[in-house]
């Protein structure tokens, strides 16, 4: 196993990103949660933060953490690879030309340096993502317009019917 391979660890949320997700999502309590399992909220975010365009840096303000298991990850290991290299295509942080991305999505990180880099991007739209879903499912409010009642429920549909352009 090549020892450069990403999706092989557990992962630690930290600080008010920690905070956010424990907002939308509780251990063990469906009933109160948006999410059922922490590694499901883990591969939506980075999905919603490219989307949007939010990236995020880490925050340790506090000592608040959330850990998604490597059991946990492993099952969702081949959704994550693949917007894994969605993210290493389409950012253009580096500025880096077509070919250049290619070569860093498909030939895989050739450094330890190049796959920290390539893992913190990721994880920048992961908490830009907590962030966007945060502002989406807790923070909104319900409107006169909504149709459903039950808050949870409105935000949930109001999301779905989100084009998410910010």
């Amino acid at each position: 196993m090549n020892s450069l391979e990403y999706f092989r660890k557990s992962v630690v949320i930290t600080g008010k990103h920690a905070a956010l997700v424990d907002e939308m999502w509780k251990q063990n309590d469906i009933e109160h949660s948006y999410f059922k399992r922490l590694v499901d909220l883990y591969t939506i975010a980075p999905v919603i933060g490219l989307r949007t365009g939010r990236k995020s840096p880490e925050d340790n303000s506090t000592d608040n953490k959330r850990t998604v298991l490597l059991d946990q990850i492993m099952t969702r290991r081949e959704d994550l690879q693949t917007i894994m290299k969605i993210i290493l295509l389409t950012d253009n942080e580096d500025n880096l030309t077509v070919e250049e991305k290619i070569n860093r999505t498909f030939r895989g990180p050739s450094s330890e340096e190049e796959f920290n880099k390539n893992v913190d991007l990721f994880e920048s739209y992961v908490r830009g993502g907590i962030e966007v879903l945060y502002d989406k499912l807790i923070n909104r409010a319900l409107t006169i317009d909504d149709p459903y009642t039950d808050r949870k429920i409105g935000n949930i549909m109001a999301l779905l019917n989100d084009d998410l352009t910010e």
